[in-house]
């Protein structure tokens, strides 16, 4: 094995102390331009790469985000959270800034366990992906200064953190537009998992648009579940058993609106003759499915790179207290509606 080249090493080449070493590469502002030079030739020569941990250390910084994802029990992370992580990665590149992610099941977080994570030197910053419920420090006081961490996807600015997500009732808004106009009257929304603030946001945009459209009782609702292919199928046999089937069909996610639409094919209704589906998120293969996927796209590599932003924005002071940002959809019409 190669022996790591120490700053010990590049002290005996320069004939310069340690300390005086390690300010040339830490801190070059505090050497002379002549030592800084000398230092920089040798270290290339010699193949030194620097200790980040320990630079980072002694600056009182790691230069890291966390991304904290959340999952459902026997669930790996959404897909859809891979159009985040990308934004994340790129934008925190950009910035100099390194990334980590870890997994959590869907659960409270509370604030102290986070803070803990930013005061072990973990990480300088987190974001919390899909924090369905957040409980704040019960010792700090609304005066003290914003905690360096974001929500994506969910709205937690009430619990006094920043959050970025997705404007989700115009997304739905033009779901129910589209089919009204297709001369649809009869509809049915696949519910995402019991308790989640997206479905809560989702069905309700649906039952008010309608509402709003003089359509509000012709809406039934059909248990779904986890975002997952496998509620969707589910909710297909609940649909399949109804004496009168409504004619369009909106789902909570994309991921339910494939199982659900698998299910329908496979009984020998057409789609979108019979049955008109939709779904939402926007995830890549849904437009390479037969039918392809009517659905609403998700701004997720810009919420990931906003979200970085925003950190970065807390840090330096220009962000002091919680706010807002809500990104726009874009309706994708596709075959099976």
């Amino acid at each position: 094995m190669t022996k790591r080249v120490t700053l010990a090493d590049l002290a005996d080449q320069t004939g310069l102390n340690i300390s005086t070493v390690s300010r040339a590469l830490s801190r070059p502002d505090r050497v002379s331009n002549e030592t800084r030079r000398l230092v920089e030739k040798v270290a290339s020569q010699l193949g030194y790469e620097t200790n980040v941990a320990a630079r980072n250390l002694s600056r009182g910084t790691t230069d890291t985000i966390l991304v904290l994802a959340s999952s459902f029990s026997g669930q790996a992370i959404s897909p859809i959270f891979t159009g985040i992580l990308l934004g994340v990665c790129e934008e925190a590149k950009a910035l100099g800034l390194n990334v980590m992610l870890r997994q959590y099941l869907a659960q409270p977080i509370s604030a102290s366990d986070v803070i803990r994570y930013l005061q072990a030197g973990v990480a300088d910053s987190v974001l919390l992906v899909a924090t369905e419920q957040w409980l704040p420090a019960a010792d700090r006081g609304p005066d003290q200064e914003m905690l360096p961490i974001v929500s994506i996807f969910n709205d937690l600015t009430t619990a006094g953190l920043t959050s970025v997500m997705t404007q989700e009732g115009d997304g739905y808004v033009a779901i129910v537009d589209h089919l009204v106009e297709r001369g649809h009257r009869h509809f049915a929304f696949v519910s995402g998992p019991a308790g989640s603030g997206h479905e809560h946001t989702r069905y309700n945009a649906v039952k008010n648009r309608l509402s709003t459209l003089g359509l509000g009782k012709k809406l039934i609702r059909l248990e779904g579940g986890p975002f997952d292919m496998a509620s969707g199928t589910k909710a297909a046999q609940a649909f399949l058993a109804l004496k009168k089937r409504p004619t369009a069909v909106i789902c909570c996610s994309d991921g339910l609106a494939l199982g659900f639409m698998h299910t329908i094919l496979g009984s020998g209704l057409r789609v979108p003759e019979d049955v008109a589906i939709a779904g939402y998120d926007g995830m890549d293969y849904t437009a390479f499915t037969s039918p392809a996927l009517t659905t609403v796209i998700q701004p997720t590599l810009e919420i990931g790179r906003v979200a970085v932003q925003v950190l970065a924005d807390i840090h330096n002071g220009r962000i002091t207290t919680p706010r807002l940002v809500a990104l726009a959809p874009t309706f994708v019409v596709r075959q099976s509606t």
